[in-house]
């Protein structure tokens, strides 16, 4: 009876293993997500332990450092980050938070009569991409509000997020 029940979770194991392991091209998460896979399971509860790990494999690898390219586009930031990689949502209102605090943009001395269009990409707690629109269209002043946005900080999520703000 008991073999009956250890032969078909193996063969689970061995085909989830068999999925899971080509996905992630870094070196050490392949190392990592093959040691549960090897070790035969005993009981059903440390084979639901043993599958719960292997998805958790490929996160660490995507949140690997990410180069982006220096005062990027939102559109290049995107670009920038790994097919594939982990994505883990942030709140839209924690991501706006800093953004609407109008009085960050003091030294820029926005007009009241400018309107301001900021689409954000933030990645690990930095804005990594910065796309800055105003009307009127004051290249000054965009350079201005780009600088502050990319002076702020975030929760370090190792995910890429889009924002957009208007004021």
């Amino acid at each position: 009876m008991k073999a009956e029940n250890v032969v078909p979770l193996v063969l689970f194991l061995v085909a989830c293993g068999g999925g899971a392991a080509p996905p992630p091209p870094a070196e050490a998460p392949t190392a990592a997500s093959a040691a549960p896979v090897d070790m035969p399971p005993t009981d059903p509860a440390p084979a639901a332990a043993a599958s719960a790990a292997t998805p958790a494999a490929p996160p660490p690898a995507a949140s690997a450092k990410v180069d982006f390219p220096p005062h990027a586009s939102v559109e290049a930031a995107i670009k920038a980050v790994p097919q594939g990689a982990a994505r883990l949502n942030m709140n839209t209102d924690t991501l706006q938070a800093p953004l609407l605090e109008i009085k960050r943009y003091d030294k820029c001395k926005v007009p009241r009569s400018t309107k301001v269009f900021l689409n954000v990409a933030v990645y690990d707690g930095a804005a990594v991409g910065v796309d800055v629109t105003t009307k009127p269209k004051s290249a000054k002043l965009e350079e201005c509000l780009d600088g502050v946005v990319r002076s702020m900080s975030w929760d370090k999520v190792p995910s890429l997020n889009q924002v957009n703000a208007n004021f």
